[in-house]
């Protein structure tokens, strides 16, 4: 299975696992009068939204350069993350003002029983969706698919701790002090949506580094350095950056050097497939 392939699958299977979990979620939450639960199927379905977003900035990626877009369009994939991280942070936000205007009134008052079934579904089903996607994340390694597991960690973890917190109010109810189970489904919102807020945000710095054209992760950095020095390259002649699944590399080459110009782009370029990376190289011929 080549990494297109995998990507692809993973982003479609991605999107069909959020349609269920929104849907089913949604039901119950409305049915519990649980904001919890309305907040994780939200997630849900912001998932499908941005899962769909994501395969439609594959297959832009993957478009050749034509008149229009000479260098091709390879910002498509950290603009997508950047959607993606603003929507979700934004949902976290929206989420922690609800949960306190719950509060200031009094609490809320949840039907247990449906809230428990919801939480036990739910983290199966989130944790196998995430296993799944972290298989063709082996083949596919892409800031997209990167997104997209981060995404389903984040529902995963959410959708644990509401099982969680749902099973301490309901033993909550069995004590003296039940009266104050009808503040835990917005204390609980404040918890994981304060929790989670920074993954976005991590998220949205990603991406706006890749569309200022940053340098890769040092990992990346090491390796295609570790290739160039065979063929006596400066660290100092090499510029990298990384965008998407894309890594452009900029050598500069004197006139002896220039003579290894072919084995030099082999040789990067074998790297980069390696590495799941779409390599960009442009050799500059320097007086010397």
């Amino acid at each position: 299975m080549t990494p297109f392939v995998a990507e692809r699958r993973a982003l479609r299977f991605s999107a069909v696992s959020a349609s269920l979990f929104a849907s089913t979620g949604l039901v119950l939450g409305i049915a519990s009068g649980s904001i919890t639960i309305l907040f994780d199927s939200g997630y849900s379905l912001l998932s499908l939204l941005l899962a769909s977003l994501s395969l439609y900035a594959l297959h832009q990626a993957r478009k050749p350069a034509d008149d229009h877009y000479p260098f091709g369009r390879l910002t498509v994939e950290p603009l997508a993350v950047l959607l993606k991280g603003i929507v979700i942070a934004m949902v976290c936000l929206v989420s922690l003002v609800s949960a306190l205007w719950s509060l200031s009134a009094g609490g809320r008052l949840v039907t247990l029983d449906l809230a428990l079934m919801f939480g036990v579904v739910n983290v199966t089903g989130c944790l196998l969706t995430w296993w799944w996607l972290a298989r063709y994340a082996r083949v596919a390694r892409s800031s997209l698919l990167a997104a997209e597991l981060r995404q389903w960690q984040m529902d995963t973890w959410l959708s644990a701790a509401v099982m969680l917190g749902f099973m301490l109010t309901w033993g909550l109810t069995q004590t003296p002090w039940a009266s104050y189970a009808r503040f835990a489904d917005p204390v609980m919102v404040l918890v994981i949506a304060g929790y989670f807020l920074p993954m976005p945000i991590r998220m949205v710095k990603g991406a706006l580094r890749e569309l200022m054209f940053g340098v890769p992760s040092n990992c990346v950095r090491r390796d295609v350095m570790k290739d160039v020095a065979d063929f006596d390259v400066a660290a100092g002649d090499v510029r990298l950056a990384q965008v998407g699944s894309f890594l452009m590399v900029d050598i500069q080459l004197d006139k002896q050097q220039f003579h290894d110009a072919q084995e030099i782009v082999d040789s990067v370029e074998q790297r980069c497939k390696r590495l799941n990376l779409r390599p960009i190289t442009s050799l500059t011929l320097v007086a010397g």
